[in-house]
């Protein structure tokens, strides 16, 4: 039977969609990536809908002045001047020259010649506006970050609603429910061949669950809070659950329909007798029974070899900020505040950071998605009649913090490939639920987002895409180069299904044998090293 793809997508929907995938020869995990992509993805969900365009600017001098509010605020800036925009690595900026890829640039709030400056007053939009240190860590030129991140501008996330929105970010398409695996769950499942000491490949920090939506076991996500919350779950460190219980032998390993595996498997005899009974249920019942009893057989394994690996331990040796924290210029407990002292918090308080630098150095997880904020839980869902000025001083905090995490990986050298570093081999992906309506127009939600990538295999300093700036109100994207899913090349507005698609196409995974979006996708061009 000969099967189009639009005929697949028809069909398919859901777990029903994996079902098809795998009759007709889709499969659902990949061989090893080729070299020098990453081989690890830190997703970072910016929690609520971001105003993009108040830390990034693709907008020509024409769209900012339509757009984007004059420089104002004082000492809690919003809005700024055309001839505020500078590119991160001081080049000239050319704000008239025509899209849709620029260098990575944005309204410069900062003190060039002092950068933690937060008293003195920007003269180029006439001291209308109190320097503001945070974001300049992007454009710090001893760490250079903005060599290792691109900007996708414009994706239209095909709905304004908050999980609706989260899902598309995360699968590509939008929706109450996941209608394809999350880029988190498919990546630890590609990645599950190569690194098959990672026992938890796929670990969730708050929000949203990374769908593995019919992948094998081993590629759902596993729910953790802290390094705390390991050991109730991960270990067997408490007499109370395993007193007499700890001992384990290898056996090899079998697969559920009981052909033989390579390797082996350690085991206690309760896992043991867990297993064999399980097997034994095969073919009883229905066949989404057995699919549900496969699932708990490829658990019982994944948590052996979990408990066996003593992750706890691993983790208790593993310094989170142990490089970056030799640079005066960025303390580990550093405070920033809006205003003054209008409101002040820590970047801990921002999200679990500190954990997610463990688990990504230890090598003990492919996947890793953090639920992220401003200080003190800030979120950004919010429309407060000052909620544009709240947004754009609070971003420029979240991003402040994900900009020092990423260099402390630039500088912390990769355990399984020391010649790269964790940056090098780890896809940052930096995504919220929508964006917002530009600031002109306030700051409800707007189906125009972004999504920033940094290290692993990006082609970085640039801003790929834009917005349409011919509509009045709020803009949507403009078109962009992509490379669809068949391999031609067009340009077209981009969508958030080539969002999803460019995260995956930046570990090597190939469209249709890897991975399956419906509605059709591409990939945006340029964005991933050849």
């Amino acid at each position: 039977m000969k099967l189009s793809r639009r005929k697949l997508f028809e069909l398919a929907l859901g777990a029903t969609q994996l079902g098809l995938m795998a009759r007709f020869g889709l499969s659902t995990a990949s061989a090893a990536p080729a070299s020098g992509r990453p081989t690890k993805l830190l997703g970072i969900w910016l929690d609520g809908g971001l105003h993009w365009e108040s830390f990034f600017s693709p907008l020509s001098r024409a769209g900012i002045n339509k757009f984007i509010p004059p420089a104002q605020g004082g000492v809690i800036p919003v809005g700024y001047l055309p001839e505020q925009v500078e590119n991160f690595d001081r080049s000239p900026v050319d704000l008239d020259a025509p899209g849709p890829v620029r260098r990575l640039r944005g309204p410069i709030y900062w003190n060039w010649a002092n950068p933690a400056d937060a008293r003195g007053t920007n003269p180029v939009v006439n001291n209308q506006q109190i320097y503001r240190p945070w974001g300049y860590a992007w454009a710090d030129p001893t760490y250079k970050l903005y060599e290792k991140a691109a900007l996708l501008v414009g994706a239209d996330q095909n709905t304004a609603a908050h999980t609706s929105g989260i899902v598309a970010s995360m699968c590509g398409v939008a929706g109450a429910s996941f209608r394809a695996p999350a880029v988190q769950a498919v990546i630890a499942n590609a990645m599950a061949q190569r690194f098959p000491d990672r026992p938890i490949p796929n670990v969730s920090l708050g929000g949203q669950l990374p769908s593995a939506l019919g992948l094998p076991a081993l590629a759902n996500p596993t729910v953790l809070r802290s390094a705390a919350s390991v050991e109730p779950t991960l270990s067997d460190k408490r007499d109370s659950a395993w007193k007499g219980l700890r001992a384990r032998s290898d056996m090899p390993d079998v697969a559920f329909d009981g052909s033989a595996l390579p390797g082996t498997v350690p085991v206690t005899a309760v896992d043991a007798a867990l297993m064999k009974a399980l097997r034994a249920e095969r073919g009883v019942s229905t066949s989404g029974t057995d699919a549900m009893l496969e699932e708990l057989y490829d658990t019982y394994k994944g948590a052996s070899r979990t408990i066996r690996r003593d992750i706890l331990s691993v983790l208790g040796n593993t310094l989170a900020w142990e490089k970056l924290n030799a640079d005066p210029s960025y303390p580990v407990d550093w405070t920033a505040c809006i205003g003054y002292a209008d409101a002040c918090g820590t970047g801990p308080s921002m999200g679990s950071y500190d954990f997610a630098l463990r688990l990504l150095k230890s090598d003990l997880v492919t996947s890793v998605n953090l639920r992220a904020t401003s200080f003190s839980n800030n979120s950004f869902d919010t429309h407060s009649a000052n909620g544009v000025q709240m947004h754009t001083n609070h971003l420029r905090i979240a991003l402040e913090m994900v900009g020092r995490l990423c260099i402390e990986m630039s500088l912390t050298p990769s355990r399984s490939d020391p010649s790269r570093s964790l940056l090098d081999e780890t896809l940052v992906y930096v995504y919220s639920d929508f964006g917002r309506t530009f600031p002109k127009q306030g700051s409800d939600h707007h189906p125009a987002t972004c999504a920033l990538l940094v290290g692993g295999g990006i082609q970085g300093n640039q801003m790929l895409g834009g917005y349409d700036e011919t509509m009045n109100g709020s803009p949507m994207g403009a078109p962009v180069d992509l490379v669809e899913e068949d391999g031609s090349r067009g340009s077209r507005a981009p969508r958030s299904q080539d969002i999803a698609a460019t995260v995956m196409n930046a570990f090597g995974l190939e469209p249709g044998k890897d991975f399956f979006i419906p509605g059709g996708y591409g990939v945006f061009d340029g964005v991933v090293r050849s």
